[in-house]
């Protein structure tokens, strides 16, 4: 709803100014008028929409209460830096998230490297604000195919199967998924076409159907085969390092200005203020677009296998 004063204040200054109409003068006003009521309306829709809520989309987990466990700290802290309400929206998957946010129903987003890419192709304007550091402090994270402890024990085998060796992978979307995977198979001599790749879900998922050895291998990141470690996961090839996720904006209900307060905000945010966080914690860095070229190369090298994968 408007503002009722503004709307009183709007009514009492076309009054005002209609007086010299009224009496005759309407060459030398009615234009001014015009052009006055339209900047008033105008006024109005703005106070209208930058009063809507600004929509924050985290980064899809499996588990859609941890998701948003995870980011609410960071969806009131964005509130706080830019003095606007701020709600969050989970997605189920990437693919929903992109949609969303090239559609407009989507303001700020968590995107990975591939996501960011792809959400970029259908949003050109779509502004980088900072990129997430890792819980270790780093920027960067890698991908890694993982195998059972008592299976694989190298991917020299795989060079010339008698049968296809079964492989997991997270979603196409994901950056540790099709197009990391197919691109370390071929840098240890494995052909992508030779494997039978199957989507098993997300990280979690991809790690613990190949430690039940429904699969040979899984391409999942290195923080995940970290973690599963004492389970029983072993790591047979890593990729070089993939830059952070990256916190992005659409333009049309943020300015350029208040996108640039955000951003050297985060970055030099204390650590009282960070240490309330679970998704940022351990602070946020510059963009650096140039640490993309590797990931654009992997998903071109990836493209011509994608529909080989069974979903």
């Amino acid at each position: 709803m408007f503002n009722r004063n503004v709307i009183g204040l709007c009514i009492a200054f076309w009054s005002g100014l209609a007086a010299p109409v009224q009496r005759g003068d309407h060459r030398s006003t009615s234009g001014v008028l015009t052009w006055l009521w339209l900047l008033l309306l105008l006024g109005l829709f703005w106070q209208q929409a930058s009063g809507q809520p600004l929509v924050f989309a985290p980064l899809p987990l499996e588990n859609p209460s941890l998701t948003q466990m995870r980011n609410q700290p960071l969806a009131d802290l964005l509130a706080q830096l830019l003095q606007r309400p701020v709600e969050m929206r989970l997605c189920r998957d990437h693919a929903c998230l992109i949609d969303a946010l090239a559609q407009g129903e989507i303001d700020l987003a968590e995107l990975g490297p591939l996501p960011y890419l792809l959400a970029r192709d259908r949003l050109p304007a779509l502004q980088p604000v900072v990129s997430v550091r890792e819980s270790d402090g780093q920027a960067s994270y890698r991908c890694v195919l993982v195998a059972p402890v008592d299976g694989l024990q190298s991917l020299a085998p795989l060079a010339s199967p008698d049968s296809p060796p079964k492989v997991a992978f997270t979603r196409a979307e994901s950056t540790c998924g099709p197009s990391a995977s197919f691109w370390l198979l071929a840098e240890h001599g494995v052909e992508p076409a030779s494997i039978a790749a199957t989507y098993a879900g997300g990280h979690d998922e991809v790690a613990l159907a190949v430690l039940r050895q429904l699969f040979s291998l899984g391409g999942v990141k290195d923080s995940v085969a970290r973690r599963f470690h004492g389970l029983g996961l072993r790591v047979l090839a890593t990729s070089e390092p993939m830059p952070g996720f990256v916190l992005a904006a659409r333009l049309e209900r943020l300015t350029h200005a208040e996108l640039a307060r955000l951003r050297t905000t985060l970055m030099q945010l204390p650590d009282m203020q960070r240490d309330r966080l679970q998704s940022g914690r351990a602070g946020f860095t510059d963009f650096d677009a140039s640490l993309f070229e590797q990931v654009e190369t992997m998903r071109a090298f990836s493209a011509p296998y994608l529909q080989r994968i069974a979903p």
